[in-house]
C-alpha cells in the first residue's frame, strides 16, 4: 500500500468516525441538523465522559431476618396460647428469640408447638422452663440473598421511571448494589428516587 492510499484510508476512517461518533453528539448538544438514523448510531458516552450519578447502596438484610424472627415468634406464641401453655416469647436479636415460663407438666405440649410453628429455627436445650431459638444458618443466608435481589429489582423499576439511558445496576459483594446513572445531573433527586427503605447509602 503506497503512501497516498494510506492517507486516503486514514482520512476516510476519520470521516466515518466523526460522522457516526462525534457529529451526532455535537448535533444533540448544539441542536444541529442530524438525520434520525445517524443519531441512532452515535457513540454512547460512559459515566466518565457524560457525567452522572454514582451510588453504592448497602441493603439492610438484617431487616429481613428480623421480620422472619418476629413472625415465627408470634406464631409460636399464638399456638402456645391455644394449647394453654402460659409461656412468654421475647425477641433477643434479628436471629434469636426466647421463650420463658414453660411449666414442666406442659413441656411436651410446648415442644410440639415449637416443632410445628418454629420450623426455621433450632431450639436450644431448655433450662428451668426457658428455651432459646436460633434461626437456621441456611434460612438466614437465603433471606439475605432474597433481600438483595428484591432491592435490586426495586432499584431497576425506579431507574426505569427516570428514563435514564443505559443505566448500570450491579450487585457488589454480598449486600451492596452499585448504581450508575449516566447523564443525570440532579443528584439529590436521583438519590430520592433510587433509594428505598432497607438500603443505606455508602458513597456517591
Amino acid at each position: 500500500m503506497n503512501l497516498r492510499t494510506k492517507i486516503v484510508t486514514i482520512v476516510l476512517v476519520l470521516i466515518v468516525f466523526f460522522g457516526l461518533g462525534v457529529y451526532p453528539i455535537l448535533a444533540s448538544r448544539y441542536r444541529l441538523p442530524s438525520p434520525q438514523w445517524l443519531s441512532a448510531h452515535q457513540l454512547k458516552l460512559g459515566l466518565d465522559l457524560k457525567g452522572g450519578v454514582h451510588l453504592v447502596l448497602r441493603v439492610q438484610t438484617d431487616d429481613a431476618l428480623r421480620v422472619e424472627t418476629e413472625q415465627e415468634m408470634s406464631r409460636l406464641q399464638a399456638e402456645l396460647k391455644t394449647r394453654g401453655v402460659p409461656a412468654t416469647a421475647t425477641l433477643v436479636d434479628v436471629t434469636h428469640f426466647k421463650v420463658d415460663g414453660v411449666p414442666p407438666p406442659q413441656d411436651q405440649a410446648f415442644r410440639q408447638a415449637a416443632t410445628q410453628e418454629a420450623v426455621n429455627f433450632e431450639r436450644g436445650t431448655g433450662v428451668n422452663g426457658s428455651y432459646t431459638f436460633t434461626m437456621k444458618q441456611s434460612v438466614a443466608q437465603t433471606l439475605r440473598e432474597e433481600a438483595v435481589v428484591q432491592a435490586r429489582q426495586t432499584i431497576e423499576r425506579r431507574v426505569n421511571e427516570l428514563g435514564v439511558t443505559e443505566p448500570s445496576i450491579a450487585q457488589q459483594g454480598a449486600d451492596q448494589i452499585l448504581v450508575q446513572l449516566p447523564g443525570v445531573t440532579d443528584v439529590e433527586r436521583a438519590k430520592e428516587i433510587v433509594g428505598s427503605p432497607g438500603m443505606l447509602e455508602l458513597s456517591s
